[in-house]
């Protein structure tokens, strides 16, 4: 879920930390790829409904392969276009979470049941709709994606935990550029750039800068956490009786939820009809918010990044032989990696993207100097 309207409510109230850019605008620059959303995606843009069946891409076996399919041809797009993507991995759930999480499951067991009467209905469509609702991925799809992307060639990070806390401190640390992904809690998470819509070739990406919107919004971080919290988040249910508007203007007016809430209670005591606002009865936004301020991730210092040359045949052998790709689909694609690393000057757009950074001469050559520290080897970054 991300944060509940966190977009509508930037459009709105900080519309300046919103632009759009062509894919080819972040030709050299390294960007952190929330590898769990993306998958999700994959998987829901890869299956559909006939006028008997749902049906998805599979291997011989019946394993779902669209998560692979998307997987390859983005991080190809990516690479064509000057980009060097680092994919993320979700580790465990915070023990926090585990409210949402199992709220999450009966959701999903609802629409396996709705699933169920739509085809004994025949309403294919429906059960397609009921189908994308009840995605899984499983310990299987997870390590066959990590398979594809290291034979691919690029870096691939377990997180310790949430994928899109481990980009925010990547791009924190100066490692990339972004975090890539549809999540807006990546913001809470305090990464300095955001990449939204690198679904399509053809529309354009959506890039949303942390600094510009904390300058708009007049919020410091960690008030920007609790606006998060109070409009609903992964870890709390939402206040009932408060939108994303009214969470902006109580965040604004009472600067903290401690102050909020205590708005709320003489609130509700002074209505003589139904309460305004109904809080949930474990409303624990602390640890919510220790959990946005302070989320376990590796180190980025210790995670060293390393794009390498594509193992063409141990991929060929994966993806045809196992996974039941197109022999002429995997060359065409490797054709295209192993043409954008010869053709394009990925160092020099890395160089160049570096050196265009501040003010003055002191801090231009720090910036100047980073790529070679992201240049030594290390396949998946590092678990704690």
């Amino acid at each position: 879920m991300g944060i509940h309207k966190l977009m509508d409510l930037l459009k709105e109230k900080a519309p300046g930390c919103i632009k759009t850019s062509d894919l080819k605008f972040y030709a050299g620059r390294m960007i952190a790829c929330d590898a769990s959303m993306a998958m999700y995606q994959f998987l829901a843009t890869t299956s559909s409904a006939s006028d008997f069946q749902i049906q998805n891409l599979t291997d011989k076996d019946g394993n779902k392969t669209g998560h692979l399919v998307g997987l390859l041809n983005r991080t190809v797009m990516l690479i064509e276009n000057g980009l060097k993507p680092v994919w993320v991995f979700d580790g465990k759930p915070p023990q926090f979470k585990s409210g949402e999480l199992a709220r999450r499951q009966k959701a999903k067991d609802e629409a396996a049941e709705k699933q169920k009467t739509a085809i004994e209905t025949g309403d294919m469509q429906e059960a397609l709709k009921q189908e994308q609702r009840n995605l899984h991925i499983t310990k299987e799809m997870k390590a066959d994606a990590i398979k594809l992307l290291q034979l691919v060639g690029v870096p691939v990070i377990l997180a310790p935990c949430e994928a899109e806390a481990q980009c925010a401190a990547l791009a924190k640390a100066k490692k990339v550029f972004a975090t890539v992904t549809e999540d807006m809690d990546a913001l809470t998470f305090a990464t300095p750039f955001l990449l939204r819509n690198l679904n399509s070739k053809k529309e354009p990406i959506t890039e949303i800068n942390y600094e510009k919107m904390l300058q708009e919004l007049k919020l410091s971080h960690n008030e920007f956490v609790d606006l998060c919290i109070l409009c609903g988040c992964d870890y709390l249910g939402r206040i009932e009786g408060v939108g994303p508007v009214n969470a902006f203007k109580l965040i604004t007016e009472h600067k903290s939820l401690e102050k909020v809430l205590e708005h709320m209670e003489e609130v509700n005591k002074q209505s003589t009809k139904k309460q305004k606002y109904t809080v949930p009865s474990s409303y624990d936004y602390v640890s919510a918010r220790d959990l946005f301020i302070n989320p376990e991730v590796t180190d980025p210092e210790t995670i060293q990044l390393e794009w390498k040359k594509p193992d063409v045949e141990e991929l060929k052998k994966f993806l045809v032989e196992e996974k039941g790709f197109s022999e002429q689909r995997v060359t065409s694609q490797m054709e295209k990696v192993l043409n954008a690393k010869e053709h394009k000057g990925s160092q020099t757009r890395l160089n160049d993207f570096f050196k265009v950074q501040p003010k003055d001469t002191s801090s231009t050559s720090k910036a100047s100097k980073k790529p070679t520290n992201t240049k030594s080897a290390n396949k998946k970054g590092g678990k704690k």
